[in-house]
């Protein structure tokens, strides 16, 4: 949506700047001047000879630095432009994500290492290949956040007891592991460009996945965890809730 609303408001500023770089140009045809790569294009120039050609930065120091450089005629409305962007369909284009992570539980200190985590990902055309994965990573940073690490308790009294990053804990670059990326490219019909949303996928998946992986290594313990963050000390003591169900079924005895 905001790479919609950003190329509409472009293709309404591009003729405004076209007028001042003509001027620069010295160019009585505006129209046949050509952008492309940030800069306006003329064929010959003041003294007939060559491509000349002016900067987006030209342009704008000449509205904002040198008026006296301008067209009579100039767009008084500059360089700042409000546009609204509306996609075919209201509920956005979202991205198709999917995540597998391989984990070592330890039972006996209730720490989890992620060994593995694979994704793919479709977030239709990627505008900007380096910052999709970035987001894909950032995004799934947060959700191991969210899986076993991030909590604001509070006390009996409302008072919040992580009210500082020293008891806030969040993932590092040793929490978080080396990320596997395979990438589809399915253009949403609904979208400037045919691009999706790609930062829920990264951030959304990471809780379901890893909370599947680590019940999956506890299966043989009778032990499934179920709420955020998962904790060593709730791991640790819901193995030992699992030990003692376990041993007083074996002696038939009923605890209270």
């Amino acid at each position: 949506m905001s790479g919609g609303a950003v190329a509409s408001a472009c293709k309404q500023l591009v003729p405004r700047m076209r007028k001042i770089a003509a001027h620069l140009l010295k160019s009585n045809d505006a129209a046949a001047l050509e952008f492309r790569d940030g800069r306006f294009f003329a064929a010959g120039g003041a003294q007939g000879g060559g491509e000349s050609s002016v900067s987006i930065a030209d342009v704008a120091e000449a509205w904002y630095l040198k008026p006296h450089l301008l067209p009579v005629d100039v767009d008084t409305g500059g360089l700042e432009i409000s546009v609204g962007y509306k996609t075919k369909v209201d509920t956005g284009a979202f991205t198709y994500c999917s995540q597998a992570a391989v984990v070592a539980v330890d039972p006996h200190t209730g720490q989890i290492e992620i060994l593995d985590y694979v994704v793919v990902e479709d977030c239709g055309i990627m505008v900007n290949p380096m910052i999709v994965e970035g987001q894909c990573i950032g995004g799934i940073a947060q959700g191991i956040g969210t899986a076993f690490y991030e909590e604001t308790p509070y006390d009996e009294f409302g008072q919040p007891l992580a009210s500082t990053l020293a008891d806030y804990v969040m993932p590092g670059a040793t929490e978080v592991p080396n990320i596997r990326f395979d990438h589809f490219e399915t253009p949403s019909p609904n979208t400037e460009f045919g691009a999706k949303g790609v930062g829920e996928g990264g951030g959304i998946a990471p809780p379901a996945v890893l909370f599947g992986a680590v019940n999956n290594a506890l299966q043989g313990l009778g032990v499934e965890m179920t709420q955020t963050p998962l904790t060593p000390h709730r791991l640790l003591t819901a193995i030992e809730a699992a030990r003692h169900s376990g041993e007083n079924s074996s002696t038939g005895t009923t605890g209270k």
